[in-house]
């Protein structure tokens, strides 16, 4: 008896076909996801928006 279960590849043919036909990141997108910078100006934007939901809420504009 094996130790490892199958994999989803292993299960089912069809879903590893859909697996393998899905894009690829480009060099660029893995090195903006890589670059410390932009995800740090990319939290801080994010976090401005929800301040600025929040805001709005409890200002009830």
């Amino acid at each position: 008896m094996s130790d490892k279960a199958p994999t989803i590849e292993e299960l089912d043919p069809e879903q590893a076909e859909r697996i393998a036909r899905a894009p690829l990141p480009t060099k660029g997108t893995l090195r903006a996801r890589r670059c410390v910078p932009i995800q740090l100006v990319k939290f801080a934007v994010t976090n401005l928006r929800i301040m600025d939901i929040v805001i709005r809420e409890k200002l009830g504009m």
